[in-house]
């Protein structure tokens, strides 16, 4: 067949060719194209393939290239964006991989509030424990600290000054827990077991001193997410540490950088679990509201964080593969 018999019996294709992709071009960059656009496509390849092996001009060669090269970057272009990415990692990627790692976060939570409960029991019977953990000076500051009401005397100005603190010192913990998991996991674990007698420590003696109300009043709240938080931290740590204690067949360092791409998609919900505590500890936990609204808005965060967790994502096809 001549080079315009060729041409001439597929002119009025490639016209509808050109007039999709033109269409396509125009639009958003994320729009599916035709659903006849990929046959159209893969009909223009074989057109090319034709007029090469057949010797055909150059001109017609070259225009046809530049059709196949546009119709494969308006047909395989990635299509999630950067909104979609971040909608499915929270929406099912995130509580997917916690609920991976169940057995980490079972004994991450083990070490952390372990000692919250045991210190609850110790102190209610034996009050002056307290002085073991809490130096005498630090004991007064807290009973002094929660002994007024929640942000009083605080302004507008005060509240977005603690909102920086609150993160700065959230995202420090989170950090410091995560990097301890380099030494085999032990560094995660003594940091959360040392935050766990910490926080026991203030919150039985402040219970029992009859300073409940402004204490949990004000924690119940944030807490929700900077607590797990902090445990998801002990996690990524865990799982670094542990990788390079039980590399298995890979090399140290291979098993070091499989772990890190798991550690770092927990650290990503974390980081956003912590600036939401923190937002909520600067405005919410330390308003002026009844302690029952606080109570009762508590318990529902906690209520939706642990079905988060349990939840969410159930129905996707498969945990995240760092694509």
């Amino acid at each position: 067949m001549k080079q315009a018999q060729f041409v001439a019996s597929r002119q009025q294709r490639w016209e509808r060719y050109q007039r999709q992709l033109a269409s396509l071009q125009s639009g958003r960059r994320t729009a599916a194209p035709p659903a006849d656009f990929p046959a159209q496509y893969r009909r223009l390849c074989n057109d090319l393939a034709v007029a090469i092996s057949r010797g055909y001009s150059l001109a017609l060669v070259q225009q046809l290239q530049a059709w196949v090269q546009a119709g494969h970057a308006r047909l395989y272009q990635p299509r999630a964006t950067l909104r979609g990415n971040i909608a499915a990692f929270f929406s099912h990627r995130f509580p997917a991989q916690v609920r991976a790692e169940w057995r980490l976060v079972a004994l991450c939570s083990l070490l952390f509030f372990g000692p919250i409960l045991w210190l609850f029991w110790y102190i209610g019977s034996t009050p002056e424990f307290v002085y073991r953990v809490l130096s005498p000076d630090m004991v007064a500051q807290y009973e002094q600290m929660y002994a007024r009401e929640p942000g009083s005397g605080r302004g507008a100005e005060d509240d977005v000054f603690m909102f920086a603190f609150y993160i700065m010192n959230n995202i420090g913990v989170a950090l410091r827990t995560f990097a301890g998991g380099l030494l085999f996991g032990i560094g995660s674990g003594v940091i959360l077991l040392f935050n766990g007698v910490m926080i026991g420590a203030v919150a039985a003696h402040l219970t029992f001193e009859g300073l409940h109300e402004s204490f949990w009043s004000f924690v119940i709240g944030h807490g929700a997410l900077e607590l797990p938080a902090i445990v998801l931290a002990g996690v990524a740590g865990a799982r670094m540490g542990l990788n390079l204690l039980l590399p298995g067949r890979l090399s140290r360092l291979a098993a070091l950088r499989q772990a890190a791409r798991q550690a770092v998609r927990l650290l990503y919900g974390v980081m956003a679990m912590l600036l939401l505590a923190a937002g909520l500890e600067a405005f919410w936990s330390a308003s002026a509201a009844p302690v029952a609204v606080k109570y009762g808005v508590g318990a529902l965060l906690w209520l939706a964080v642990i079905a988060y967790f349990l939840l969410a994502g159930r129905h996707a096809s498969h945990l995240d593969d760092g694509r």
